[in-house]
């Protein structure tokens, strides 16, 4: 998504979840939106018979790579949050016109990279977790 200084966060990730919620129609996913926003996810797809909740956020461009906070905060409070497992299955994305899914690693920010670097064990390639290669393993 193109930066846009008007747009508060909640509308930019609002923005990030309708592109993510249109690709995933597109390629012909039930997608379940749940009712209310106390949830820890934004949809679930469906893929033969099995269920996945799906987490959408928006990615901020870096040098060469792009991040997605993968966190959230606790109402009334600064405390910040990891996701886990119990909360969604996969993160889902958008970044120049590309889409990107991947699943729990723990940490409150993700760094993907557009070619390898010398971060061997912590460095994630962008190419891995193209939706539509991480789609047609679900």
């Amino acid at each position: 998504m193109q930066e846009n200084n008007n747009l508060n966060p909640s509308q930019i990730g609002l923005i990030t979840e309708y592109k993510c919620r249109t690709y995933l129609l597109e390629k012909g996913f039930t997608v379940l939106i749940p009712e209310g926003n106390y949830t820890k996810y934004d949809l679930v797809i469906e893929k033969n018979n099995h269920f996945y909740r799906i987490q959408c956020k928006h990615a901020i461009p870096d040098i060469d790579s792009f991040r997605v906070r993968t966190r959230y905060e606790i109402r009334r409070s600064s405390v910040k949050q990891k996701y886990t497992d119990k909360d969604c299955d996969y993160f889902m994305t958008e970044y120049q016109n590309e889409f990107y899914i991947f699943p729990i690693f723990g940490t409150t920010e993700t760094k993907f990279w557009f070619r390898p670097t010398n971060k061997a064990n912590t460095s994630k390639l962008a190419k891995d977790y193209l939706a539509e290669i991480i789609l047609n393993q679900l």
